[in-house]
């Protein structure tokens, strides 16, 4: 059964989008960077079925 206050005491907030680069050491970011470019890349051309 789902205990709401249960719940409640383990929700931690995700942190805000200025926050995130503070965060996250230049490495995980250039990462990040490139995991998104890879992403918007491939949304933009059609699927290849090799």
């Amino acid at each position: 059964m789902f205990n709401f206050k249960d719940e409640l005491s383990r929700y931690q907030p995700i942190l805000e989008l200025k926050d995130i680069e503070d965060a996250l050491h230049p490495s995980q970011m250039q990462d990040l960077l490139d995991i998104l470019q890879h992403i918007a890349k491939s949304s933009t051309q059609p699927p290849s079925f090799e």
